[in-house]
């Protein structure tokens, strides 16, 4: 009997771990994973292949075949990931679609285009789903005007200029508004429209965004609100309050920013920086999440997560398998179901709960905060000053303890619990608590 390949249940392990993973409660970003790897998948069945063969070849026996069934069935997946990843992001081919060369969306033509208008009366600028990147600078001006690139993807000439008339950039007056927009052009086949834009803008109009790309808006002193965002957001020295709706993922970056910042929807990295105001961010980021220098509260909120800071003087970093803080004030409130937590230097109040992960809690001077810290499955590690007051109570429900602290703490075992418990000089009330793991009491 010939040997059967093995590729198939090799897949089907990979793609059953990936999806166990995700009902586990592990924050991976399921979707987009796969819409990003899937050529990995080809990867992986032509090395499993190859091996197969040189494997049976240096033995004499006869190697393994794929049937002609699977591989139109793999053929077909492929077909349709590239398509659903070429509708999510966009159709990028490499050096095949770069200007001016021949490709299978046929070629790509530039044309120059500019706008301007007065701004008399004028309140806000309105950025209505420009398809393309754009970069918008305050100034001490009183126009708005826009420059920049069109670009059409089209397989003839003709077509490309029919398309480029057919999509006139545009600077129209509604009340106290200035709107900025593109028509949509009319065609037939295969075309794609993007214009690429730097618009100077009078720096205390209010700016409102609905687009495709990427935008950075820099040196404004009004707000700035980014509705439906598909791109990179970065915003930088805004004098008022700044709220975004991402619609999936990208990086939104803040940074210097006078007023409040409120993000919402679904993304990839944030980053924000020298914030003055609130901080409100809720929904679904899968990337890295990076505070730094917040004067006032955050609350951030997921679907798996909630973390509440009162000041961030030094920084906060997050991603789907870790968080560190260090030099936060407090209180100090964080839940979660998956992630591991090392925490440096919180003043007032920490509480803490998580359900899968390792905890480490360290202070390099007093007087140290209350904590009450609580993992139902993970290791704590406790590390403190030599001389500084608390009064702690810890516990393990399944584990051990270390006590490396030493006296006056005292440690007991009684079964699989254990408990270290102890008081020096005056100070909070420290709680750590972990349903399974090995709870650590140490000196820095």
């Amino acid at each position: 009997m010939r040997p059967r390949s093995i590729t198939g249940p090799l897949i089907l392990v990979a793609i059953g771990v990936v999806f166990l993973l995700n009902n586990l409660g592990r924050d991976v970003p399921l979707w987009r994973f796969i819409a990003d790897y899937w050529p990995f998948l080809l990867i992986a069945l032509g090395v499993i292949q190859l091996t197969e063969v040189l494997l049976h070849v240096s033995r004499g026996s006869e190697p393994v075949r794929a049937g002609g069934g699977g591989w139109f069935w793999i053929l077909v997946l492929c077909l349709v990931l590239a398509w659903w990843s070429a509708a999510r992001d966009g159709i990028h081919i490499g050096r095949l679609n770069a200007p001016g060369t021949i490709s299978i969306l046929g070629n790509e033509f530039t044309y120059d285009v500019s706008t301007n208008a007065n701004t008399d009366g004028v309140t806000r600028l309105v950025l209505d789903n420009v398809d393309g990147d754009i970069t918008l600078h305050g100034a001490d001006a009183t126009d708005v005007t826009a420059s920049g690139h069109k670009n059409v993807r089209a397989f003839s000439r003709g077509e490309a200029d029919r398309a480029n008339q057919g999509s006139q950039l545009h600077l129209e007056r509604q009340g106290d508004s200035l709107v900025l927009r593109a028509d949509e052009p009319t065609h037939a086949g295969m075309l794609s429209v993007s214009t690429d834009l730097d618009v100077m803008v009078p720096k205390g109009i209010n700016v409102e965004a609905r687009g495709r790309g990427d935008l950075t808006i820099q040196d404004m002193s009004g707000t700035v609100t980014v509705t439906d965002s598909r791109g990179d957001v970065r915003l930088s020295n805004i004098g008022k309050d700044v709220r975004v709706e991402a619609a999936r993922g990208g990086l939104v970056r803040a940074e210097n920013v006078k007023g409040n910042v409120d993000l919402q929807g679904r993304g990839g990295d944030v980053q924000l920086e020298n914030v003055d105001g609130l901080v409100t961010i809720h929904g679904e980021f899968s990337g890295t999440l990076e505070f730094r220098a917040l004067t006032k509260p955050l609350h951030f909120e997921s679907s798996r997560s909630d973390l509440r800071v009162e000041q961030i003087p030094g920084s906060v970093t997050m991603d789907l398998g870790q968080m560190k803080l260090d030099n936060v004030v407090g209180p100090v409130t964080f839940r979660t179901s998956s992630r591991d937590v090392q925490v440096n230097d919180v003043t007032n109040s920490l509480e803490m709960s998580v359900d899968r992960g390792d905890i480490q809690v360290s202070a390099s001077k007093g007087p140290l905060p209350k904590m009450d810290v609580h993992s139902r499955n993970g290791d704590i590690t406790l590390s403190l000053p030599d001389k500084v007051g608390f009064e702690l109570k810890g516990k393990t429900a399944a584990g051990e303890v270390n006590n490396e602290f030493g006296s006056p703490l005292e440690d007991h075992s009684d079964g699989h619990s254990a408990t270290v418990v102890g008081k020096v000089g005056t100070g909070p009330q420290l709680t750590m608590v972990t349903d399974r793991g090995t709870l650590t009491i140490k000196k820095n």
